[in-house]
């Protein structure tokens, strides 16, 4: 249940900010918008926030949420026309408002919403996957003199 909460909110949240974004300042329709939003919000809540985020650190998840916002955008936009400024720019816009919410969301994801074991792992808990080897100063045992084989 708290999945889903979560994904809701931020459903929610990434179509407010695109809906800014895009529709006022861009003018691309809302039935678009929501498509973006509904695609964009199940690729990035899978890859970054539940994948990513758990298994390495805020700015981590944050980054790779930037770079999937930004090539999904960037794609839909280049195939949906009709505006003055380029793809890119826009995308670029949105993509960095994206990536400011998306940096508290991970807070409230890893305070409420990720397992207990995540949350030790994450940022604070760097022996994770470290090893450890034997090393010993002679590499040839030495024989006892006395000792017959």
């Amino acid at each position: 249940m708290k999945h889903v909460i979560a994904f809701a909110s931020k459903t929610a949240l990434t179509l407010a900010l695109l809906y800014i974004v895009l529709d006022l300042m861009y003018q691309v329709t809302f039935l678009n918008v929501l498509f973006i939003t509904l695609i964009l919000s199940l690729i990035t809540y899978f890859t970054g926030d539940y994948m990513i985020l758990p298994r390495t650190s805020n700015f981590t998840a944050a980054a790779a949420d930037f770079g999937i916002s930004f090539i999904i955008l960037w794609i839909f936009l280049m195939n949906i026309g009709g505006f003055n400024v380029s793809p890119a720019a826009a995308s670029v816009i949105s993509a960095l408002c994206l990536t400011v919410f998306e940096a508290f969301f991970h807070r409230y994801l890893q305070q409420y919403v990720l397992p207990e074991d995540y949350q030790a792992t994450t940022e604070t808990d760097n022996t994770l996957l470290s090893y450890q080897t034997e090393a010993s100063e002679e590499l040839m045992p030495e024989k006892d003199p006395q000792e017959k084989t």
